[in-house]
């Protein structure tokens, strides 16, 4: 699986889909807004990564400002984060 190096292009290629009115969003509004702000937080350095299941089951997965073992500890804090609302009965 290839990881892009250039986060730039990346989320380049994300937007150029939204400008071109290709592929309307099945996102709604809020959503919509909220992955702008995480889109905002990564251009200003914060650490992410970013998995994207495809029509085909592959995953295509990047790490933006962030090695693979800082990109590992991230994930499984969002493992133990939900956990831990599933056990309150949060969903």
């Amino acid at each position: 699986m290839e990881i892009p190096s250039d986060i730039d292009a990346v989320l380049k290629r994300l937007l150029e889909h939204e400008r071109m009115g290709v592929d309307p969003s099945v996102l709604a509004p809020e959503d919509e807004a909220y992955l702008s702000s995480l889109i905002d937080a990564v251009r200003g350095g914060r650490r992410a990564v970013l998995i994207v299941e495809d029509a085909d089951e592959r995953l295509r997965y990047m790490f933006s400002n962030a090695t693979r073992a800082e990109a590992v500890t991230m994930l499984g804090k969002v493992v133990e984060a939900t956990g831990r609302r599933l056990a309150d009965g949060d969903e």
